[in-house]
């Protein structure tokens, strides 16, 4: 999940979708609709509470990845991460009660955000990707970050929270490869 929040601006945004973009050519993705054993990925930029917009649903296709990415604009918008954490587990990884996801297959939520978003619906929504199962890693960016609700998003572990000083960190090779050591 990306935040669009209006902090963020659009340089780090292009930052941002960038690492986005990288992670998915290093990941090793399914080689179609029937491979159960490699990754599939989406995207969900998320704004002020009823501003979250799919950028693309779970594909392993580099393709629509690469597309969808270079489509994508910035939000520009206030920051509500539960709601967001809500509507992609609703769109995501759930529809009408059946999981899109494969069944077995380890469900990773990686939320790039600068820790500063509103407070309502972050328990619901912390409670949504816990009932998911759920495996959160955020990614922090700047020196201002709220550390109790970085905490609360990772389910209490520390180690899943990675943080930079500014976006331009995402494109640093030592930050990249901890990261895909971490969701591999």
């Amino acid at each position: 999940m990306l935040d669009g929040s209006e902090r963020m601006g659009v340089e780090n945004h292009r930052r941002a979708k960038e690492f986005i973009e990288n992670v998915a050519r290093r990941l090793t993705l399914a080689n179609g609709e029937s491979d159960n054993r490699n990754a599939r990925i989406a995207l969900l930029q998320y704004g002020g509470q009823s501003e979250q917009r799919v950028e693309f649903s779970l594909t392993h296709n580099l393709t629509v990845i690469a597309d969808s990415l270079a489509g994508m604009s910035y939000m520009d918008s206030a920051s509500s991460l539960g709601s967001a954490i809500i509507h992609a587990v609703n769109n995501l990884v759930m529809s009408q009660g059946s999981r899109l996801a494969r069944r077995n297959a380890e469900l990773s939520f990686v939320f790039i955000t600068d820790g500063i978003t509103a407070g309502d619906s972050l328990e619901e929504g912390v409670s949504a990707m816990r009932r998911a199962e759920g495996m959160p890693t955020v990614i922090a960016m700047g020196t201002d970050t709220d550390q109790e609700v970085l905490r609360k998003v990772a389910l209490g572990d520390t180690s899943a929270i990675f943080r930079g000083e500014d976006y331009a960190t995402l494109g640093k090779p030592t930050f990249f490869e901890r990261f895909i050591r971490w969701v591999c």
